[in-house]
């Protein structure tokens, strides 16, 4: 176990060094020097409370969308829908949270955030059904329904829940009336965007943790993915396990789009999730879909997205040469990860 960890750290740092070298040459084409653009990345990531603040901030919708993306693929399965679950969550809680009245505080955002989760898995239930019992391919489905769930949130906003305030404005914008007071969740640092929703992501782990180190079922859903024959043999029943994993997997992505829409946003605006679903695919596999290497993962891309900036800010280099660097980091850092997630669904097909 102990070598195993030894060897993943030393690839880990390969990788990371390898990155530094290739980003390092962008760095270099902009005139400026790599080392002094690297600091002001840290300094941008993680020095003064705005900054720290700002990356914890970040961080959480990447650590709920790392644990969505982690929980179909440690079953075996790729689950490419994160990102339609995070609109349609985002939305279900901006309705919640806007048009159920006289709940108290807790009770709205329980039931605007349970609501948002129960949508995103019922989304998600029909390309599990298929994958699960029909065989039929969920990169192509969950794909496929990810773009629909993205047009359909545009389409109910801008048609039947569009904010009456803006109608009468000439650039109009797809977004909803405010939520209530009773429905958001509370900001830790005002005027600062980082809110009560950290406490979820925490918990989040710490369940997720519970599940796949402590549990049975948690065990199963590993040897699913990683023999399923074996699996089968063993009494477990494989097509259970791979359709719950893509229905909690959209329920927790829902997750992430409910918490932004509560704590950050306070009402639902199209294109506020930023591709979160993808990023959380990323830090899923920079994490190893390790329940203790998604945080730091979730983190680091916090880093990366508020460090950024800062980089672009106080240097010549711009921010899409940030964005190429940042890519070059992920990509580098992801390949190993991916490559071994590959084998296994590669082995999944063939013991069908």
């Amino acid at each position: 176990m102990r070598k195993e960890l030894r060897e993943s750290l030393l690839r880990l740092l390969i990788a990371f060094g390898v990155a530094l070298i290739v980003s390092s040459v962008f760095i270099l084409s902009t005139g400026e020097n790599p080392l002094l653009a690297y600091i002001q990345l840290l300094k941008g990531a993680f020095v003064g409370k705005l900054n720290i603040v700002t990356t914890l901030r970040w961080s959480v919708p990447y650590i709920i969308t790392g644990v969505a993306a982690a929980i179909a693929f440690r079953a075996g399965m790729f689950n490419l829908g994160i990102d339609g679950c995070v609109y349609l969550g985002g939305l279900t809680a901006a309705l919640i949270g806007t048009y159920v009245k006289g709940l108290p505080l807790l009770l709205h955002i329980l039931l605007a955030v349970f609501a948002a989760m129960f949508v995103g898995a019922l989304w998600l239930y029909i390309p599990a059904k298929l994958r699960a019992y029909h065989g039929v391919n969920e990169v192509i489905t969950t794909w496929m329904l990810s773009y629909t769930a993205i047009l359909l949130c545009q389409f109910l906003v801008g048609e039947i829940f569009q904010d009456p305030n803006d109608l009468s404005q000439a650039a109009q914008q797809v977004r909803t009336s405010y939520i209530q007071e009773t429905a958001k969740l509370s900001q830790l640092f005002p005027p600062y965007q980082l809110n009560a929703s950290i406490f979820i992501a925490i918990g989040l782990i710490i369940l997720f943790y519970i599940f796949v180190k402590r549990t049975t079922h948690g065990y199963e859903h590993t040897i699913v993915g990683e023999a399923p024959d074996f699996a089968q043999y063993g009494g477990v029943d494989v097509a259970k396990t791979r359709f719950y994993s893509i229905v909690v997997s959209g329920a927790v992505g829902a997750l992430a789009g409910a918490t932004e829409i509560l704590g950050v946003h306070y009402r639902y605006i199209h294109g506020f999730s930023n591709e979160l679903g993808s990023s959380g695919i990323l830090v899923a596999l920079m994490g190893r879909l390790n329940p203790l290497g998604i945080p730091l993962s979730g983190i680091f891309m916090g880093a990366m997205q508020n460090g950024a900036r800062g980089m672009s800010r106080t240097s010549n280099v711009s921010l899409d040469t940030v964005r190429i660097m940042i890519a070059v980091v992920v990509i580098c850092i992801t390949a190993d990860g991916l490559y071994e997630l590959l084998k296994v669904k590669s082995k999944v097909r063939e013991e069908e």
